[in-house]
Formats: structure tokens, C-alpha cells, sequence
């Protein structure tokens, strides 16, 4: 089976971190032909999708640097998306052509619907029973409100990734409407504000999601002072066991997940708490196989034979 890797720029991808190349290593152990293409490099003529891709040969590292080829998508067993958010405009009008692709027969993953309709910082909002105190605001005031009556909380962007922008808010805090003022860009861009949760460890739970099921957990811990859980901004990372409160947290999720064409997903968690829903570019793959990045992970290849076994 041809593979299609809608990735980053090669030269931002990390052998040693990145997912996109774990699972291109377990497509090409399972003896697939894998491709990678940028978004910008996707096409539409008379109604077919193309994409100018490359090569991604293991004795390369993955990079695709070799001459590049015009796919026809309907030439190709599944397309994963592993394009970093934001979801810009740029980002929109790739996943209309890849709606095409779709439509042709071409499986998706995760679905474009999917993609431009579910935001990964307000999807965990509709299970308010599993998630922490919650404000969506613009409000400097409504947002202070809330801090006054949480003690603590954490302001996040709805459009960024890895920690970035993320900040932590006491009430009290001299420095807490200045906070407030930049995180909204001064009223004018909402965000999330969720009370503030610990586990006592400083830590969160990545788990890993194919098609409703959990698959493997990564537990990551923040690197102090810093109290983000992330590991962009240099939080350690250690693969855990399957909890059972990641299985019911994940049984009621699955529906929705499922219902909206989303194979593949990162299921952040917090005690019992669900903090968010990532859907874009799930990582930690690496973390939970460890080892060096030149190997095949074993939760990589299950990860790739789910995923492959959703698009037949």
C-alpha cells in the first residue's frame, strides 16, 4: 500500500521525538511505500487530488529530500494528516482538498470535517462532567471573576500547541491583570480558563486513542519551575500502564470521536480530569516505545495496523 504523510517542513521533524516518523518507520518495516507532502503541496484537477511528494526512505532518516512526484491520491491506501496546528486559513483550505480525496474513496486520517470542526482546546467542553471548572472569555473581568473564585487557574490560547501561550493565573497576583490583557490581545481574542488541577507529581497523562480504544499512556512531568506539562517546553516523559480511569474516560469519548471521523487522537488527562482532546498531530509514540529512533516501536506498528485496518 502507497502511504501519504501530510507532515511539517522535513528539517522541523525530530527522529528522536517526532511521531509522524515513528509511524513512517512502522510503515515501511510492514513493507508499505510511504510518501511525504507538505499541505502546500496538494493540488486539485478536474476534481482529483494530487500531491508533489517525496520518497521517505529509512536509509534517509525519513527527511524526503530525494526528487519529488505528482501522486494521484486515488492511487493511495490512506492519507495521514500530521500537520501541526495553527488551524489557519492555510490549514482550512487543505483540508477542502483533501475533502476530495475523501469523497473519491481516498481514507483520511483524521477526517477533514474533523479537522476544521473540532478544536483541540474546546472539544473536551462537551463532556462538562469529566472536565475541570471551565470559562471561555474575552472578558478581562469574567476571567478575573473566575480566578478570584478558583485561587488558581491555567489561561490557554484555543489555537496553539506545545505549551505556547499557556500561562498560570493566581488570584491575588500583581501581575494577574496584565496576564489576563495579554492572553486576550486586550479583549479582543478568547480563550480557556480552567481551574487549575495537581495530581501531587506536577504531571498530566497522554493517552494515545485509535478509534475509540485506548492503546498506551504517557505520563509527562513538568520541568520546574515551569509548571506546563508539555514536551515542547522540556517536560519529562514516561510510558505508564492503561488506568481504568483512562478506559471509562475514553468509553464515553468514544462516540463522539468516532462519529466524527477521528481515528487517531491524544487524550490529555489530569487525576480524573479531562483537559483536552488533540487531533491534529498526536505525539508521544517515541516516548511510550523508547529505545534509539532508528527502531520500530511496538506501539508505533499497533498504532499503524489499527489505523490501517480503519481505512479498509
Amino acid at each position: 500500500m502507497r502511504l501519504l504523510f501530510l507532515v511539517d517542513p522535513p528539517d522541523r521533524l525530530d527522529p528522536g521525538h517526532d511521531s509522524s516518523i515513528a509511524l513512517m518507520r512502522a510503515a515501511a518495516a510492514r513493507g508499505h511505500q510511504v510518501l511525504m507532502a507538505e499541505m502546500r503541496e496538494l493540488s486539485v484537477r478536474d476534481g482529483k487530488v494530487f500531491a508533489r511528494a517525496r520518497a521517505a526512505d529509512p536509509r534517509s532518516g525519513f527527511l524526503g529530500r530525494g526528487p519529488a512526484e505528482v501522486v494521484d491520491l486515488d492511487h493511495v491506501g490512506l492519507v495521514l494528516v500530521r500537520t501541526d496546528p495553527p488551524v489557519d486559513e492555510d490549514y482550512l483550505r487543505a483540508t477542502y482538498l483533501l475533502d476530495f480525496a475523501q469523497r473519491r474513496g481516498t481514507p483520511v486520517c483524521n477526517s477533514p470535517d474533523a479537522l476544521r470542526s473540532t478544536n483541540e482546546k474546546l472539544f473536551a467542553l462537551r463532556f462538562p462532567e469529566l472536565t475541570p471548572e471551565t470559562v471561555v472569555s474575552a472578558s478581562a473581568a469574567e476571567l478575573a471573576d473566575a480566578v478570584g473564585r478558583w485561587g488558581r487557574a491555567v489561561l490557554k490560547p484555543t489555537d496553539a500547541m506545545g505549551g505556547r501561550g499557556v500561562l498560570l493565573l493566581e488570584h491575588g497576583h500583581p501581575n494577574l491583570p496584565g496576564l489576563i490583557e495579554v492572553g486576550t490581545a486586550r479583549g479582543r481574542r478568547h480563550v480557556v480558563l480552567q481551574r487549575f488541577v495537581d495530581d501531587g507529581t506536577h504531571s498530566d497523562r497522554r493517552v494515545l486513542v485509535v478509534d475509540g480504544e485506548p492503546v498506551a499512556a504517557l505520563r509527562r512531568t513538568a520541568k520546574a519551575p515551569d509548571f506546563r506539562c508539555n514536551m515542547a517546553v522540556g517536560a519529562s516523559a514516561t510510558a505508564v500502564p492503561l488506568t481504568e480511569t483512562d478506559r471509562a474516560i475514553c468509553a464515553v469519548l468514544r462516540p463522539e470521536l468516532i462519529g466524527r471521523g477521528i481515528a487517531f487522537a491524544g487524550v490529555d488527562l489530569i487525576r480524573d480530569r479531562l483537559i483536552e482532546v488533540n487531533i491534529t498531530s498526536p505525539t508521544g509514540l517515541r516516548e511510550i516505545d523508547g529505545g534509539p529512533a532508528d527502531t520500530v516501536g511496538r506501539v508505533a506498528d499497533d498504532v499503524l495496523r489499527r489505523l490501517l485496518a480503519h481505512a479498509r
